[in-house]
């Protein structure tokens, strides 16, 4: 069947494609956006307009198509360096779909954009599985199959009600063996497979190092950095402080952390005391090394490979590549080092001949006292009494920004506070080191699952004090106690909270605000029995199921059991409902009876039409009209009567 789709199929199969391509869009180059839409706009413009297509009899149409092709390759490959990746092959299965659809000609054309559609919307759960993504790649499936059903419509007497409803109908069909596939096939530890490094590029957060302003930027993401599920009580909101990268060394600048290298294999030295939190953790991926835990673990997570550095980092053994999940306890009280730390002397490194105001600060301070509890006072005091403001967004600094901030601009956010303080201490001979991590959270009220986002980015330090080893001091509070004690979303205001219109009213702030929690418990259940279902999940599962010590052999051979049971039970309800209760498909059998030819199994009946019109050509109007209605009452459920099928039936007599 090799004839040309209908204008109506085709822009069927462009809205799938538009549909499918648009949240690439966001991820790719503005210009590939440009010439995907271009290239769908031409061939609308040539169904609405008339408008040449690319061939050999338009010659002018077919350079240009041609360089389009090749100006897109060239900017792919400028832009991406190559075209092997995520991001390039995407982007260029984008670009090449769009111009495919220029030059659909034939039945054969539509199937291979089709098809290529279809793997167009698998390629969007590389950049996101979320339920949003699922629910709108489904929409797109419909479209898509209903395309073809439109292509197979020869005479496009279905509605597009009955298309869409047929689509959907069988989607839901496949959904047992979806099922059974998503539970019973073997799964395979890691991520996606062969998924090239690029996907893993470009990931908003915290990180191994800190400049000024740096941190701030992350006010305005709402991205989710970790969701935490406690057994029994929450701890107050002055306490959750989440552990992550610990930054030792500046350079008047910058401050990073130690490279992992410099780590012994000695782990920290830790006493606990006070009340312990239990409490799940499900953190997104980062692509790098370090797990957020509740300042301080008490011990490794049992099911990942986990270890600890000698300043405390919970790090994992690889890159944090996909979501994971980890049960951990944590108590709020502890000391850290107490007796001996190898990287003091870290903790006291400057920069040369930098910050000589804050320096001197530091050393009036140190005249007045040599005992680091009075010289941590009066730093906290300084940063309390004085004109210092904490600002989500702080006047951007240059040259030596400790000095600036400190005695000119005085406004920051919490890395300012973090590394002016440790600057101050060092200078004044008290060991100090700057921890980054996230502070607070927002409790869900549907799930009670502590939510932490990018905006609670937050950076503190800790100084080391003989016999009481590291001790966490938190000089934002000096200056803003209700960042801490009520956590980042009460210190922001209305309208970086909820969309503008929004934000002017209560009311409907609070309405969007209840929103927002039931599609984030919605999207956490979603996380938990859909996306974590990984080797360890499936497992425990069918285990309770009563497979016993489930292994890939096992687990196949029950995949193919139960997809034979389920095809042998779905063949038994098509036979009896066919025999039974099916007197549409008797009628056609009748029709079929009647003729000649013998059709063939996998032959549907439009292509069964066109080889009977072959061989009876006089008795083509009637062939169509019995085709027609048989599909109209069979797939479309159109206001056709079975008794004008009975009618065209019974009068049929075929002529050779």
């Amino acid at each position: 069947m090799n004839n040309a789709p209908s204008n109506r199929s085709l822009l069927w199969l462009m809205l799938g494609l538009t549909l499918g391509a648009l949240p690439h869009f966001y991820y790719q180059p503005i210009w590939v956006a440009i010439i995907f839409l271009a290239m769908i706009g031409w061939r609308c413009m040539n169904i609405w307009r008339a408008w040449p297509l690319p061939s050999k009899r338009y010659k002018k149409q077919r350079w240009l198509q041609l360089s389009i092709a090749a100006f897109a390759v060239t900017l792919l490959l400028l832009h991406y360096g190559n075209l092997i990746g995520r991001d390039a092959g995407v982007a260029l299965l984008t670009v090449m779909l769009g111009i495919k659809v220029t030059e659909i000609r034939s039945s054969r054309d539509f199937y291979l954009s089709s098809f290529l559609g279809y793997f167009l919307v698998v390629t969007n759960f590389f950049y996101s599985q979320s339920i949003g993504t699922a629910a709108l790649m489904f929409v797109v499936v419909i479209i898509m199959t209903a395309s073809l059903i439109s292509l197979n419509d020869l005479t496009q007497s279905i509605h597009t009600k009955f298309k869409l409803k047929l689509a959907g109908k069988m989607l839901l069909q496949a959904v047992p063996l979806m099922i059974l596939l998503f539970v019973l096939f073997p799964r395979i530890a890691g991520p996606l497979w062969g998924l090239p490094d690029d996907a893993y590029n470009a990931k908003t957060g915290i990180d191994d190092s800190m400049t000024l302003g740096k941190i701030s930027q992350l006010i305005q993401s709402d991205e989710i950095a970790f969701r935490v599920e406690f057994a029994d009580k929450i701890p107050t909101q002055s306490s959750l402080y989440w552990r992550g990268p610990v930054l030792w060394h500046t350079d008047g600048t910058t401050w990073t952390a130690l490279d992992e290298k410099q780590y012994t294999a000695n782990p920290p030295e830790i006493v606990s005391s006070g009340e312990i939190y239990r409490y799940s953790t499900t953190l997104e991926a980062h692509n790098n090394k370090w797990l957020f835990a509740l300042d301080f673990p008490t011990q490794l997570p049992t099911d990942e490979k986990t270890h600890f550095t000698q300043d405390g980092q919970l790090r994992s053994d690889d890159n944090i590549k996909q979501r994971i999940q980890y049960q951990l306890s944590s108590q709020t009280q502890y000391t850290l080092n107490a007796g001996h730390d190898e990287f003091l002397q870290l903790a006291l490194q400057l920069p040369e001949n930098q910050h000589p105001r804050t320096q001197q600060l530091a050393q009036q301070w140190r005249q007045q006292t040599t005992h680091p509890h009075e010289i941590i006072e009066l730093a906290l005091n300084h940063f309390n009494q004085q004109d210092f403001y904490y600002t989500l967004s702080p006047t951007p600094l240059s040259g030596d920004t400790i000095d600036q901030f400190l005695f000119e601009t005085r406004r920051g956010f919490c890395e300012h506070y973090a590394a002016s303080f440790t600057v101050l201490m060092r200078a004044a001979g008290v060991p100090t080191r700057v921890v980054t991590g996230y502070q607070g959270g927002e409790i869900n009220p549907i799930n009670n699952v502590l939510v932490i986002r990018q905006r609670d980015a937050h950076a503190w330090t800790e100084v080391w004090i003989q016999g009481k080893g590291w001790i966490r001091i938190d000089p934002t509070a000096a200056v803003s106690k209700e960042r801490i004690e009520q956590g980042m979303s009460m210190v922001m205001p209305l309208t970086m909270r909820s969309p503008l219109l929004i934000a002017q009213s209560q009311k409907l702030a609070e309405l969007w605000q209840a929103l927002r929690n039931n599609l984030d418990a919605l999207d956490n259940k979603w996380n938990q029995w859909i996306l974590a279902y990984g080797p360890k999940l499936q497992k425990e599962f069918l285990a309770k199921l009563g497979m016993s010590s489930p292994d890939w052999q096992k687990m196949v051979a029950w995949l193919v059991a139960s997809i034979s049971i389920v095809l042998l039970i779905i063949s038994l309800f098509i036979f009896y409902r066919r025999k039974h209760h099916d007197p549409i498909a008797r009628l056609y059998q009748t029709f079929c009876n009647r003729v000649a030819l013998e059709r063939g199994i996998s032959e549907g009946p439009l292509d069964f039409a066109n080889r009977l019109k072959q061989y009876y050509p006089d008795n083509a109007i009637e062939i169509d009209h019995i085709t027609q209605l048989y599909i109209n009452l069979h797939y479309g459920n159109q206001s056709a009567s079975i008794e004008q099928l009975k009618q065209y039936v019974n009068r049929f007599k075929p002529q050779k």
